[in-house]
C-alpha cells in the first residue's frame, strides 16, 4: 500500500514539476491563475528530491524519472544552492558596493514587534557592510535611522502615500525619477550615480505586492478564490509595472544596476523578464540558496540585485541581521579588469 502511494505521489510529483518548466514563459495577463504555479516550484524540488532519495534507498529504477526531471529543473531554472568564492576589488579600475533593503516602513506600524533596534540595526549594516549606494524599498517618515555618511539622497512617495522608497549614495545623483504606477500603493524610483569618470544608473524595484499575510493559517482559512484571484492579480499588475521599467530601461545611455523587492520567485515569468540581457548578482557571487523573506518558515528568494552583462559581480551577500521581513542583500560590482 505504501509503495502504491509512493508511486502515484512521485509521478504526479514528476508531472507537476515538469509542467511547471513553461510558467517562465506564460505572462501572467494571458494565464493570470496559471502564474500561481510560480510559487510551487521551490516544493516541488524539494519533494522531488525525497522521492529521488526514497527510490535510490529502495534502490527502484523509479530514480531514473525522477532524477531526469530535477536535472531538467536544474538545466532550466539554474542552480537550487550556490556556492561561490569573492572576487577582489582591486583586480578592477572602479567598483561599487550597493545594499538593497525592504525596511518594512521601518516597522512603523508593526504590532509586538521591538521597533527600538531599528536605527541600531541600520546603523550596525552600514558600519559593516559599507556599501557605497543603499536602495531602500518602504522608506517611511519619520524615521531615526542615520543616513549622514551619504552625501546625495533621492527619497519620493507616491502622491500622499506614506510608503516610499530611497536611494542614498556616496556620490553625485545627476538625475533621477520614478514610475508612480496606477490604482497602487507601489512605485519605483532611478537615479543616475556619477563615480568618477563612469556614470551607473540605478534602478530602485518594488513591484506589486501580494496583498495577503505570509502565513499557512491566512490561506487555510481565508476564502481560497479570493486569495486566488487577488495573488494572480497582483501578478499581472507586476507584468504591468515591470514593462514599464523595462522599457525606461532600454533607453538608459548607462550601464544598469536593478534591485529591489520583485515579490516574485527566480521560477517566474516576471523574474525572467527582469533578467533577460543581465546578471544575478546572487547567482554570479552567492552562497547557499538565497532566502531574502519567509512564508512561515519556507524560505522564498523574492529580492534581488541585477547587472548589466558590461559590470562583474566581485561579492554578493544574504545579510542575515534584520529587523525587517526581508532581508537585505548586498553586492559589489567592478569594470572594467585592469590592463596587465
Amino acid at each position: 500500500m505504501l509503495n502504491k502511494l509512493m508511486l502515484w505521489g512521485s509521478r504526479l510529483s514528476v508531472f507537476l514539476l515538469a509542467l511547471s518548466f513553461v510558467v517562465p514563459f506564460l505572462a501572467p495577463s494571458d494565464f493570470p491563475q496559471l502564474s500561481l504555479a510560480s510559487l510551487a516550484v521551490s516544493p516541488l524540488i524539494l519533494l522531488n528530491f525525497i522521492f529521488l532519495i526514497y527510490w535510490l534507498f529502495r534502490k527502484k529504477r523509479k530514480m531514473i524519472l525522477t532524477g531526469l526531471v530535477l536535472v531538467i529543473a536544474y538545466l532550466h531554472f539554474g542552480p537550487f544552492i550556490e556556492i561561490s568564492s569573492e572576487g577582489d576589488r582591486e583586480d578592477y579600475r572602479q567598483s561599487l558596493k550597493i545594499l538593497s533593503y525592504n525596511v518594512r516602513l521601518f516597522n512603523a506600524y508593526e504590532k509586538d514587534v521591538d521597533s527600538i533596534g531599528v536605527a541600531e540595526v541600520i546603523s550596525n549594516m552600514i558600519r559593516e557592510q559599507k556599501p557605497d549606494v543603499i536602495a531602500i524599498q518602504e522608506y517611511y517618515n519619520p524615521n531615526s535611522s542615520e543616513f549622514s555618511e551619504y552625501p546625495y539622497k533621492f527619497v519620493h512617495f507616491h502622491a500622499k502615500n506614506k510608503l516610499g522608497h530611497a536611494i542614498f549614495s556616496k556620490y553625485p545623483i545627476v538625475n533621477k525619477g520614478a514610475f508612480d504606477f496606477n490604482k497602487t500603493y507601489n512605485n519605483s524610483i532611478y537615479a543616475d550615480i556619477v563615480k568618477g569618470r563612469d556614470t551607473i544608473r540605478v534602478y530602485n524595484l518594488h513591484l506589486q505586492s501580494l496583498g495577503i499575510l505570509p502565513k499557512m493559517g491566512y490561506l487555510q482559512d481565508g476564502d481560497s478564490e479570493v486569495i486566488r484571484s487577488r495573488m494572480s492579480q497582483a501578478f499581472v499588475k507586476q507584468e504591468i509595472q515591470l514593462k514599464e521599467i523595462l522599457a525606461h530601461k532600454k533607453t538608459s545611455p548607462y550601464p544598469v544596476l536593478m534591485c529591489g523587492d520583485f515579490n516574485n520567485t527566480p521560477f517566474s515569468y516576471i523574474y525572467r523578464q527582469a533578467k533577460a540581457g543581465m546578471k544575478d548578482s546572487f547567482l554570479e557571487k552567492g552562497n547557499g540558496i538565497g532566502t531574502t523573506f519567509k512564508f512561515d518558515f519556507y524560505p522564498v528568494r523574492i529580492d534581488y540585485i541585477l547587472t548589466s552583462p558590461s559590470f562583474d559581480v566581485i561579492t554578493f551577500e544574504t545579510v542575515e541581521n534584520t529587523f525587517s521581513d526581508h532581508s537585505p542583500v548586498s553586492a559589489t560590482v567592478g569594470w572594467p579588469v585592469k590592463a596587465d
